[in-house]
């Protein structure tokens, strides 16, 4: 059994290896720096139950969404024994934290968790998928974003459900702002060097594009405007609204056009954060930014245009 677990443990060392090396030294330290934010704090827990509920938690994830155990079954004599050497590895940031924190009583709890996880049965989970009438039928990466927000989406309606009924406006822009950063996720993937090749001319992915815009954002931010018109009907929530939609619009547009423009997924996520996103937000509190928006997306649109030319040759 020991030779089994240093056999797997060698194992599993490796893929972290590969998977580090895989995510790159930025995120890994990101990573890492969070992991130690989260240890720090667990040293300062007094509660007895936030510990082993926390690890139960993180534990049953990982064992739930395991796909080697029929595998590891064929290989290993006692594999329950190895799931519970594991288990008790990865529970031994949670043993220390609960030491230096003196919470002693949820250490036999942690304990007992890594003992008994190993017999429970897997749960398996259906999704269903949610028919979109509305939205843009031509456009499957944004209406692939929008089921995976859906629960954010939700929950972004009921804080401006709330806001209406307190009266309080702000939370409203809050949520549609939010939103619509949200939405140019959506061309976060990079595309397959053949996609551009099923539209006829570039002409007609720009108008995909724009057909997209106009009627996705117009459905999705359409109840949030109008909690905010339940509000006031001043000027100058409408002409927020108007702003939004123009800058929104913008938004997904330049994110269509930029995903062709780059090799690496993080060299993509790199200028959302310094380009798209910044002008998206700062084009809403000054609508003359959407001037300099538009520039920067025609200026993008023709470098797309010659660097893809061939494919329409």
């Amino acid at each position: 059994m020991t030779e089994s677990l240093l056999l797997y443990m060698n194992l599993r060392s490796k893929q972290i290896v590969r998977v580090f090396a895989g995510i790159g030294p930025f995120r890994c330290l990101f990573l890492i720096g969070i992991a130690a934010i989260l240890f720090y704090a667990f040293t300062k827990v007094t509660s007895v139950w936030v510990l082993p509920v926390c690890y139960l938690l993180m534990l049953w994830l990982y064992h739930n969404s395991r796909k080697d155990k029929e595998f590891l079954s064929l290989q290993v004599q006692g594999i329950k024994r190895l799931f519970t050497a594991e288990y008790l590895l990865l529970g031994l940031p949670f043993i220390i934290s609960g030491i230096i924190a003196a919470n002693h009583i949820s250490l036999p709890v942690i304990i007992l968790t890594a003992v008994v996880m190993p017999w429970i049965h897997p749960v398996r989970f259906h999704s269903i998928v949610l028919p979109m009438p509305l939205l843009y039928s031509g456009d499957l990466l944004y209406r692939r974003m929008f089921r995976k927000q859906v629960p954010l989406y939700a929950v972004l309606l009921f804080l401006s459900f709330m806001g209406v009924l307190h009266g309080n406006i702000n939370l409203c822009k809050v949520c549609l702002i939010l939103w619509g950063a949200i939405q140019g996720t959506a061309y976060m993937v990079m595309p397959p060097k053949h996609e551009l090749s099923v539209y006829n001319s570039y002409g007609m992915y720009q108008l995909t594009l724009v057909k997209s815009g106009l009627r996705n954002i117009f459905i999705t931010m359409l109840p949030f405007i109008l909690f905010m018109l339940v509000l006031t009907h001043d000027a100058e929530a409408i002409l927020f609204c108007l702003v939004l939609f123009s800058s929104a619009l913008l938004y997904l547009w330049n994110m269509g056009i930029a995903r062709f423009s780059f090799e690496t997924q993080i060299v993509m996520e790199i200028y959302w954060l310094l380009l798209p996103l910044p002008l998206f937000i700062v084009s809403i509190l000054n609508p003359v930014i959407l001037i300099l928006y538009l520039a920067l997306n025609i200026g993008l649109t023709l470098s797309v245009k010659k660097k893809y030319k061939h494919i329409w040759n």
